[in-house]
C-alpha cells in the first residue's frame, strides 16, 4: 500500500489518460495530508514537552507544601487490600499519622506486602494533613514529556489516516456513481438483449 501510494505521488498528473479529475483531487488530498502530517509532527512533538514539562512545574510548584510525616501502620499487608488499581505488589492498609498543624489523621496507604502492624512509613501529606503520593522525580517528568511527544504524532497520524480513508470513500463513491452513468449510457449498445 504504502509503495502504491508513492507510486501514486511521483506520477505526474498527466500520465495516464484514463485518470479522472477525481483521481487527481485523491492524490492531491493523499498528497497534502502527508505533508501536513510532515510539518504538524515536529510542531506537536514540541508542543506536547512543552505541556507536560508545564504540567510538571504546577505539579513541583503544589508540592512545595507538602510535608513529610511518620504514619503508623494499624494493620499487616496481609489483611489490606491487594491488588487495587492494578498494583499487584502493593497492599492497602490502615495507617493514622499527625498532620503539620497537629491533628491526628487516619486513612489508607498503600505498602509494600511485606509490611507489618506498627512499622513507621514516611508519607508526603497536604498541610491539611491529606495524603498526598510520592513527589515527582526528574525521571517521571521525562516519562511524561516523552509520552507526549510519541502520542501526539501518533493521534495526528490515526486523525489524518481516517481523514485519508474518508477521502477515499468520497471519491470511490463518485467514480462508482461515474462508472454507473457511463454504463448505462453505453451498456444498452453493447447487448443486444432488451
Amino acid at each position: 500500500m504504502l509503495r502504491e501510494l508513492w507510486q501514486r505521488l511521483a506520477r505526474s498528473p498527466g500520465d495516464n489518460p484514463l485518470q479522472r479529475h477525481v483521481d487527481r483531487l485523491e492524490s492531491a488530498i493523499v498528497a497534502g495530508l502527508v505533508a501536513a502530517f510532515l510539518v504538524a509532527a515536529p510542531l506537536l512533538c514540541i508542543v506536547a514537552v512543552h505541556v507536560a514539562g508545564a504540567a510538571a512545574v504546577r505539579e513541583r510548584g503544589a508540592e512545595r507544601a507538602w510535608r513529610p510525616v511518620t504514619a503508623v501502620l494499624q494493620q499487616n499487608a496481609a489483611a489490606g487490600q491487594v491488588g487495587v488499581d492494578g498494583d499487584l505488589d502493593t497492599a492497602w492498609v490502615a495507617a493514622h499519622w499527625v498532620a503539620p498543624d497537629g491533628a491526628l489523621r487516619h486513612g489508607q496507604l498503600a505498602v509494600p506486602l511485606n509490611a507489618k502492624a506498627g512499622q513507621r512509613m514516611t508519607v508526603w501529606v497536604t498541610p491539611a494533613g491529606q495524603l498526598r503520593p510520592p513527589r515527582l522525580t526528574r525521571a517521571q517528568v521525562f516519562e511524561w514529556e516523552a509520552t507526549g511527544a510519541i502520542l501526539a504524532p501518533a493521534g495526528l497520524a490515526a486523525l489524518l489516516v481516517v481523514a485519508g480513508g474518508a477521502v477515499r470513500v468520497m471519491a470511490n463513491r463518485r467514480r462508482m456513481a461515474g462508472w454507473t452513468r457511463a454504463w448505462s449510457a453505453t451498456g444498452p449498445r453493447w447487448s443486444s438483449l432488451r
